[in-house]
């Protein structure tokens, strides 16, 4: 019998997906709002689930073997996590959600969508220019999956497109790579610059104050990775100034966004709630269940976290 302990906001649901694959000496339980009522902990093998609440149930199930995050963003575990056993991550699966995220504003700003609306409502003909996206230069932070996915369609788009990766290699969506430390030497000459970072030791604030000052004046700004790896206070001063046309938020460093928090108040920000990209049940669970046989016929899990590199 394996033990499997789903803890998630979404928990009927992956028991629901789960219980169709009819995978037999399964014991499927979902742990309480309380941990420490978790029936027989110590015979948990597996949990599914969201960092922090897998997290809080970890000390109760002291002989697990592996842990599934359905949530991309691993950095809880990393910080607080025992590491005594194996972390599976999410990967191919927010390709499509994040890149309509993403073009859905270069397509708001290169096509002037607020401009024609306001236009509309004073019932005036006047013809701005748009700016196509074809030729423009994006350049993209962080080239695993979902990197990728975006450079397909900025290809398709016709756009110029660079990248920056542990390891850059070859492929034909990407016209150029740098690494980290060429970072402003890549930001100088971009369009458009989207973030899709993990947060890590190495990519905390790394989009700080000398790499938004080596963007030029008209550039755009996504962060649909960690909020942590954005300067705040340097990015603030940088939109109050206009070193940059503009910035687009679906994350933060502290989440919700304080009330308080004067990102509210720019007119040149535009946030979105952490929903670029959200974790589907059906989805996650196909992830979790090709794991699941590699689990059970004692194979090597697929997107298995290196707890040195922090992802």
């Amino acid at each position: 019998m394996t033990d499997i302990l789903i803890c998630s906001r979404d928990a009927m649901d992956y028991v629901e997906q789960i219980e169709l694959a009819k995978i037999t000496d399964l014991n499927l339980q979902i742990c309480p709002k309380d941990p420490a009522l978790i029936a027989n902990g110590h015979r948990v093998d597996i949990i599914l689930g969201e960092p922090e609440l897998s997290i809080a149930a970890l000390p109760y199930c002291p002989n697990v073997q592996w842990v599934q995050s359905t949530w991309a963003g691993i950095k809880p575990f990393i910080d607080k996590a025992p590491q005594t056993f194996e972390l599976t991550g999410i990967k191919n699966v927010f390709g499509s959600q994040m890149r309509e995220y993403v073009f859905s504003y270069l397509l708001y700003f290169s096509r002037k969508i607020q401009t024609f609306k306001e236009l509309q409502s004073q019932q005036n003909w006047f013809q701005p220019n748009c700016t196509p996206l074809q030729g423009k230069t994006i350049g993209i932070l962080g080239m695993g999956s979902i990197g990728i996915e975006v450079a397909k369609t900025a290809k398709h788009f016709g756009m110029e497109v660079f990248g920056i990766a542990q390891t850059p290699r070859s492929l034909d969506c990407v016209d150029e790579f740098y690494s980290l430390k060429h970072l402003k030497t890549f930001a100088h000459r971009l369009d458009y610059l989207v973030v899709l970072l993990p947060h890590t030791n190495k990519t905390e604030n790394i989009i700080n104050q000398e790499c938004l000052t080596s963007l030029n004046p008209q550039c755009i700004l996504i962060n649909a990775g960690r909020g942590q790896v954005i300067d705040e206070n340097a990015l603030y001063n940088a939109l109050t100034q206009n070193q940059i046309q503009a910035a687009v938020l679906d994350v933060f460093t502290e989440e919700p966004l304080p009330k308080e928090h004067p990102f509210w108040q720019l007119d040149n920000l535009y946030i979105t709630q952490h929903t670029a990209a959200v974790s589907k049940p059906q989805e996650i669970s196909n992830v979790f269940l090709q794991n699941l046989h590699l689990f059970l016929t004692k194979q090597k899990l697929q997107n298995l976290v290196e707890w040195s590199k922090g992802y």
